[in-house]
Formats: structure tokens, sequence, C-alpha cells
């Protein structure tokens, strides 16, 4: 049922697209100590890489482990490499990186439009592209200096590219949904669970349109094949630069169905939990998610397309309404091979939006048009306008609680101290925030150096060659002895290590938790700044040839 809000698409899409930016530029400016501090220092470490000692795309490189090169196994850095390249003009700012993620989330907006609106109508177009403007969870991640906004817009396209063509059978647009979708399950590998709701979209309109022949598919099988070929060389490569440099890291390891840990998923309720609480705290927040099971269970309701309208290529509507759906069920399956690393990662839940900001929209479509069938077109819009703002309203006092706060302030403080009073060829060892490990203190000294306790990484069995590299590193979710963690500290004192900062004890579990650890800093290290948040020693020269 149509309401009169819709009658100037252009005009509201270019509202809702403002509205977009604008939220997402609020606090532009921030350091990288909101809630996702951790990951975004390691993106911004790749980053200044790039820009001041190592442009090779191919060499994505972290600063958390001593000297270097420490190149990590990491996805293709589409927003890195941007950002170091915008560096060489706007010079090294937190807003630079930031910014690159609002631009490819703006365009993300739009493709979404245009995507929803060739599947459904430029009704439920509108109202999903509306919603995922001001969803929690997007803006958010919008703003967070992460590959997964750009990985989302870039696999949104190719669906859209993609869906264009089956509708058309303009080659050309074969030709950009291989493209975009080769570049975004580059930046980001979740993007390929959308390859289940692609081929249920493929057999639909192919059936719908009587195309459902070997040849369009031999074609269609062809260009998958192009996109999963560079995409497989890629990840190959970046396993290859995992297996041959320290820290021997390669993203996301760990933290899936057929590691060994995994036994201990159904200790942990397989996660839903944790999951529910991303959820209904920040991700989405709970007037999307009554919005999404009233779209999950109440189907689109718009006239299928007549032959006339088939024939215009701008906006071409087939009848594909459990498109989303079958984007849920590519989630789950996602979801079930990979909760560990969902809920311990949560920026990768970013892959669900868009599929739950369009059922969220068919069900506010859904709402709308019963308040107009029972008070009118007045009625209809004023329940709109109230949803969303009910949705902004609560929106925004969750991203104040769980985005925008500053968890890593005193970290960033730290770091900013290090730079003040070291050198550039100094290194540093950090201890940084409540459970140690984040290197956000590591990024604003400007400097190399360790996290303490460092990284392990569970890939490698014991005994191969890197497991013996890495045998003083210790995975922080486990508790460790104070003996040990005074030799790993002593281990990266004869590497080299000229400084150690650590947030404030009583704020930091480690320290509560290893009286010992703490007596031997105070013991053998140099004092040499403290505030109420940070204390900062010298590491003394004679340590380090001194064999403990």
């Amino acid at each position: 049922m149509k309401i009169p809000i819709y009658r100037n698409t252009t005009y509201l899409l270019i509202s809702i697209m403002v509205v977009a930016a604008i939220v997402r530029l609020i606090h532009i400016n921030q350091p990288f100590i909101d809630s996702f501090s951790w990951r975004q220092s390691s993106t911004a470490m790749m980053a200044e890489n790039f820009y001041r000692r190592n442009g090779n795309i191919f060499y994505p490189e972290v600063s958390w482990d001593g000297p270097g090169p420490s190149y990590n196994g990491r996805e293709f850095q589409t927003v890195t490499y941007i950002t170091a390249l915008l560096y060489t003009v706007l010079g090294q700012h937190d807003w630079v990186g930031r910014s690159v993620v609002v631009l490819f989330s703006l365009w993300g907006i739009f493709a979404f439009y245009q995507l929803v609106s060739r599947i459904w109508d430029r009704d439920r177009a509108l109202m999903s592209a509306a919603i995922i403007a001001i969803f929690p969870g997007n803006i958010c991640l919008d703003r967070s200096f992460l590959p997964d906004a750009a990985m989302v817009a870039l696999v949104v396209t190719s669906f859209w590219m993609l869906i264009a063509y089956l509708q058309t059978d303009r080659w050309h647009y074969l030709l950009l949904a291989s493209l975009f979708a080769i570049w975004g399950f580059l930046t980001k590998l979740p993007g390929l669970i959308i390859g289940i709701p692609m081929l249920y979209t493929i057999f639909v309109v192919l059936g719908h349109r009587g195309l459902l022949r070997p040849k369009k598919l031999i074609l269609i099988g062809v260009a998958a094949i192009s996109i999963l070929l560079p995409v497989a060389a890629y990840y190959l490569w970046a396993r290859h630069i995992s297996l041959t440099y320290p820290p021997y890291h390669f993203a996301g390891s760990g933290n899936w169905l057929w590691d060994p840990a995994s036994r201990e998923w159904w200790q942990q309720k397989y996660f839903f939990p944790q999951l529910y609480n991303h959820i209904y705290n920040w991700l989405w927040t709970y007037p999307i998610m009554i919005l999404v099971a009233i779209g999950l269970f109440l189907p689109p309701n718009y006239k299928l397309p007549t032959q006339e309208s088939e024939e215009q290529s701008s906006n071409v509507a087939v009848p594909v309404p459990a498109m989303f759906h079958w984007w849920i069920l590519a989630f789950a399956i996602y979801y079930f091979i990979g909760a560990q690393e969902l809920v311990l990662n949560p920026s990768n839940l970013n892959i669900i939006n868009p599929a739950a900001a369009a059922l969220a929209g068919n069900g506010l479509i859904a709402l709308a048009s019963f308040a107009k069938r029972v008070g009118g077109s007045s009625s209809a819009l004023a329940l709109i306008t109230a949803i969303l703002l009910i949705i902004s309203g609560i929106g925004y006092t969750q991203l104040n609680l769980w985005c925008y706060y500053p968890w890593a302030k005193e970290g960033y403080e730290l770091g900013i101290a290090l730079q003040q009073i070291t050198q550039p060829s100094d290194l540093v060892v950090t201890l940084a925030n409540a459970g140690g490990g984040d290197p956000v203190a590591i990024y604003y000294s400007r400097r190399r150096g360790w996290v303490f306790p460092p990284a392990i990484y569970r890939a490698f069995p014991p005994s191969s060659p890197q497991e013996s590299m890495r045998k003083n590193s210790i995975y922080w979710k486990y508790p460790i002895t104070d003996d040990n963690l005074i030799a790993i500290l002593e281990d990266l004192i004869t590497k080299g290590a000229d400084w150690m900062g650590i947030v404030k004890y009583n704020n930091n579990q480690i320290a509560k938790d290893n009286p010992k650890l703490v007596a031997y800093i105070q013991k053998t290290l140099e004092l040499y700044q403290e505030t109420p948040n940070r204390v900062i020693y010298r590491i003394p020269p004679k340590l380090k040839t001194t064999k403990r």
C-alpha cells in the first residue's frame, strides 16, 4: 500500500544520506579509544606503516611485536591503504581513517537502497535505507577505523549489480558485480556469506523470467570462479605471510568450530548470551529487534511488475520476497562455524545488518499500512516518524554507553606520555587498560615495541619452528604465574626494550593479580614518571645485556 511520503524519492534519499553522514561524523576526531580501540589501533598501525615504512599493500605491518618487520596475514588492506595515501596529503590524523570508512558506508547506504528497490519496491527501499542510516550498530561501525563497513558496502554493491544483470541481461552489470565481489571479499572474507542469498536470487529471478538455462548458468558459474580464484590466491598469500614473519599472526585464527577450543563452546551456551547482549545493547537495540521480527514473518506485500515495467532498467522489481531471509540463513551458518570469532570481534556482525534493516523496513511498512487503513495517511506518517525517532533516541543513548565511551583513555594518555619522553628509535613495553594486550598505547607513542603480555597465536603445533620462536608469549585470556610473567619481561628486556609504561595498578587486572610481578618491576626498573593514571619506567641499559 502506497504511503504519500514517497512521492519524491530523490529528495527523500538525499535527505536520508545527509542524516546518515551527520550521525556518522559525530566525534569524528575521537582518538581510537572507544569500544573497538584494540582493533582500531592495530588497523591504524598498518596505515601508519604503509605511510612511514613500507608502502607495499601486500605486506601489512603492525608495531606491537618489537622492532620488526612484523608483517601480518590480514585481509586486503583497502581502508588502511587509502588512508595511508591520504596521509601524504592531509597528514596523519585519526579523523582521516574514520572519514574513509564513513565515505564507504554512505556509498553502501545508496547501494543498499538500489538493491532493495530492485527486488521489492521503492517504498520499502526508502524505509530500509532510512533505518540503516540510523541503525545504532551501523553508526558505530561506520565511523570506526575498521574494514567491516567497506566490505559491506562493496558486497552490497556487487549484489545490486548482480540483480541488475539478472533483470536486464546486460553483461557490463555482471562484470561490475564480479569486480565489486572480488574487492569486497578481499577487503574482508565474511562477505562471502552473501553467496547463499545470491544463489537463491539467481534461481528465483531467472526462473521468473524463464531463463534458467545451462548457457546462462555456465556464464554465471564462470563469473563465480573468476571471483573466487583471486580471493583464494590472496588469502593463501596472507597465510604465507603469517607463517614467515613474526608475530606469525593470521587474522581470525583460533576461534572456529574446527579449532580445539571449540570443545568449550557448549559450556558457553554457544555464546548466545553474548550474541544477545551485542544485538540488544548496541548493534540493533530492541525497537529494531521488534521490527525485524515483524518483517521476518510478514512477507512484503507489493504488486508484481508488468511487462512494461520490466523493460525499464532503472528500477525493475522482481518477486524475490525471501532474499533477506536467505541472508539471515547464511549468517546462521556463519555463526555455527564461527560463533566465538563473532562474539569476540563483534565488528564481524556488521554483515547481518543490511538484511536486518531490510526486514525492519518491511516491518515498518506493514505497520504503517495498517495505520493508514485505520486512521488515514496522516496516522501512517505519524507512526513512521514516531518509530524512527524512538530508534534514533534509544540508539543514541546506547551509542554513548557502548560506542563513544572512552574505554581506552588511560592507554591513550600513556601512549602520548611515552611519545613525549622517548626517542623515535626506542622500544616500549606497554601494559594498557584493564586486561593488557591493547596496542593503543604503542600506537599513540608513535614507537615500536611489545604489548604486555605478548600475544600467543595457537595456529602452530608444539613441534613447529614458529612455536619455538614464540615460546615466551602467552594468550592473555588465561591466567599465568608471576614467575612466567617476570621471565617474559626479562626476555623482552634482552631483546632491546627501553621503556615500560603501565596503566596504574588499581585499573589494571594483570597488575592486581600478580603482586610479585609488580614488586619485581618496582625493584628492577627505574621509575621515571608517575601520575594517578599511569606509571612509566626506564629500563637500565645494563639489564639488556644481563642474562637473567
